[in-house]
């Protein structure tokens, strides 16, 4: 029965840093997709921003693993239509092409998020 009890503490703790890290790994992903929003607005090539993220949404997955880096894809995506797109402050996007390009950003993340991150992911699973 001890031996039981102790032997539950450090999975739990590795479950609890496991969501740290992909905890961590949304943050960053929000944050970066912040920055794109301040680097590309009012730019004629802001349309293709989302696209051109979806390398940031592949280096979350393979560092952070894949719930991450579907949750980030998620939250990248809101950020892009809530503050590059037009109407602003809204989710709802008015321009198709980058409808579009907001449609293929998640699709792309979250096939990188299952493709590419490695089983036992996670920062700390190294």
């Amino acid at each position: 029965m001890i031996a039981q009890v102790q032997h539950e503490q450090p999975r739990e703790k590795f479950r609890l840093l496991r969501k740290i890290d992909s905890a961590i790994g949304v943050l960053v992903c929000g944050v970066a997709a912040a920055g794109a929003c301040a680097i590309a607005a009012g730019h004629s090539w802001q349309t293709v921003v989302p696209l051109v993220f979806s390398a940031v949404l592949l280096v979350i997955a393979l560092i952070f693993g894949a719930r991450a880096g579907v949750l980030g894809t998620i939250l990248a995506s809101i950020v892009f239509a809530a503050f590059l797109f037009s109407p602003l402050g809204s989710i709802r996007v008015s321009d198709t092409a980058a409808r579009a390009n907001l449609g293929w950003m998640l699709l792309i993340g979250v096939a990188f998020s299952f493709l590419f991150a490695p089983p036992r992911s996670g920062f700390r699973d190294r």
